[in-house]
């Protein structure tokens, strides 16, 4: 199933033909820097497959709220990331982003195309009142492209994630939908 749609991206349902690309996202030590390291990689991405086969978005399963969108190129059919979306984390019609691009893939706009398209999607489709997201101080790239698309830093916690046996620090990010001009990304 299809969610959301770019010029040159589709944000879709995980399937199980999606593995390999999607347990090379959560496993290479550049693509986990900034997130837990997960004991195993291979049974997480089966797991998170198989309850988003089974969930609808907005709807909480056995591993809570979160819903796992694959990001897809339509040119290719090439799965170059995912983002997740936590339904009612902070709080009711409020969600919170997550999102990874391969490093194959950075620094081409696919980062911002995928966000923009899911923001678009969740504010329409979901009646989303307001979005958070939290980078890592550190996490250049993820920072700047939130605050492109106009996400408000509303926080800055000092030594809050341990990742790779020290802490760093995490920036909080926020945008109310009445605050998003919805871009129409569908085509």
């Amino acid at each position: 199933m299809m969610f959301a749609k770019t010029e040159r991206l589709l944000l879709r349902r995980p399937r199980p033909d999606d593995h390999p690309a999607l347990l090379r996202s959560w496993s290479e030590p550049e693509m986990t820097r900034f997130t837990p390291v997960r004991s195993d990689p291979d049974g997480f991405i089966r797991s998170l497959i198989q309850e988003m086969e089974q969930k609808e978005p907005g709807e909480t399963g056995p591993n809570g709220p979160w819903y796992q969108y694959v990001i897809e190129r339509r040119e290719g059919g090439d799965v170059i990331g995912d983002i997740g979306v936590g339904f009612g984390v902070p709080g009711e019609r409020q969600v919170e982003l997550g999102y990874r691009i391969h490093s194959d893939w950075q620094r081409q706009g696919y980062g911002r195309e995928a966000v923009s398209a899911i923001i678009d999607h969740l504010i329409e489709r979901h009646s989303i009142h307001r979005l958070v997201a939290v980078a890592a101080a550190e996490n250049v790239a993820s920072v700047s492209l939130l605050r492109a698309l106009g996400l408000r830093q509303e926080g800055h916690y000092r030594q809050s994630f341990l990742c790779d046996g020290r802490w760093i620090d995490d920036f909080c990010f926020a945008l109310l939908a009445s605050e998003w001009p919805l871009r129409q990304s569908q085509p």
